[in-house]
């Protein structure tokens, strides 16, 4: 069992997984509307950029985000902060980014971690509709999967035995 990257951070009875490359390579092609949600520490974004052309998965730019992407030559299809787009998400009748229906996963990459933590606190416990992925540095143990505590380079090497898999 790996502990929450900060020890603060007391999740409560109900544990999310720590995921493998494989665990959450299988859980991004099962889903049928998953939505990837960038924050601002930008240390992935042209691995999630990547992911979310690939597996054609809508972006929310969170904080100054959106600026960077542009700067990149792609668009988010949303610029929400982060508040918003949790509140959203919890909602069952939300239609979605893109109108097609409420999302059922949500992947975080890059979101502060204290933030990204209070986001999964309130998805897990307001919204059972959703999972939620983690592939933000640090485990986040109210993800349904979340990253083990990786040093940069091994986060990496993870991040990129998804995209491999995602490939095939």
């Amino acid at each position: 069992m790996t502990r929450a990257y900060q020890c603060a951070n007391v999740p409560g009875p109900h544990l999310g997984k720590v995921g493998t490359p494989a665990s959450v390579t299988s859980a991004i092609k099962r889903a049928e509307r998953p939505i990837l949600i960038v924050g601002s520490e930008l240390a992935n974004l042209n691995w999630a950029l990547t992911l979310a052309k690939e597996q054609n998965i809508p972006i929310v730019a969170t904080a100054h985000v959106a600026g960077t992407i542009a700067e990149m030559g792609a668009n988010p299809d949303r610029v929400l902060g982060a508040i918003e787009i949790t509140n959203l998400l919890k909602s069952p009748e939300w239609s979605g980014i893109r109108g097609e229906g409420q999302h059922d996963l949500a992947i975080f990459v890059d979101v502060l971690y204290y933030l990204e933590a209070q986001m999964l606190s309130a998805l897990k416990h307001f919204a059972p509709h959703i999972k939620t992925i983690s592939l933000t540095k640090g485990h986040q143990p109210n993800a349904n999967q979340s990253l083990p505590n990786l040093s940069k380079k091994k986060l990496g090497e993870f991040l990129a035995e998804v995209a491999e898999g995602l490939a095939k």
